[in-house]
């Protein structure tokens, strides 16, 4: 039985009210951008899918979750998913706009990870947008947003809270992303410095500046 067998149709009510502040940035975002191919990678329920095609933006999702994407398919504003391994994508190369990722990475081993990222910065276009949302823990981070932020892990148990772990001891995104060539565009942070949102851009070519 999978992870999220029992949770997944209750999932948006759970976390819902923590983490709408940061579906309705990346909303802003892609009002901002104008975004037109838009992939959501780890979508769950694709709940920040639902929202954009609720604007009028299309998306589309991946996830390795049947109970997840089962609920993805539901609703007024039904989301495009599909079951896919993120680390291997079947995307062409160069396929989307923007491809973003919210708190996925933290739960993966540092390879898997990685090569997540790798595979999304595959699929963007030249001059196209990573989006990425996930734990950030530092000494500007609250002490009661800290204490949270490992209760819910540790509830999550595992090897999920093993690599939690795992990620925050090596510094989280900056390691990560270590040697792959993506300009920070905007960054925004939310739970008391808890979480981070960083919209990069992905360079045009290796002789070319930036867009």
């Amino acid at each position: 039985m999978e992870e999220y067998h029992y949770t997944a149709r209750i999932y948006d009510r759970l976390l819902g009210p923590f983490i709408k502040p940061i579906r309705r940035s990346v909303l802003s975002l892609v009002k901002k951008y104008k975004y037109t191919y838009i992939l959501d990678v780890c979508c769950g329920t694709g709940d920040q899918l639902k929202l954009l095609g609720k604007h009028g933006f299309y998306g589309e999702g991946i996830d390795l979750s049947a109970a997840m994407l089962e609920v993805a398919g539901t609703g007024e504003h039904k989301a495009n998913c599909i079951q896919q391994d993120a680390t291997q994508m079947h995307y062409e190369d160069a396929k989307f706009d923007l491809a973003m990722t919210a708190f996925a990475l933290h739960e993966k081993d540092h390879t898997s990870a990685r090569k997540i990222v790798e595979e999304m910065v595959r699929v963007t276009k030249e001059g196209g947008d990573i989006l990425i949302v996930d734990y950030e823990l530092s000494e500007k981070t609250s002490l009661f947003s800290k204490w949270m932020i490992y209760f819910i892990e540790w509830i999550a148990g595992g090897e999920h809270y093993r690599n939690f772990k795992s990620y925050i001891r090596k510094g989280g995104l900056p390691e990560l992303l270590s040697g792959i060539e993506l300009r920070e565009i905007e960054r925004y942070y939310f739970g008391r410095h808890g979480i981070v949102l960083v919209l990069y851009r992905k360079k045009v070519c290796c002789c070319t500046p930036y867009a």
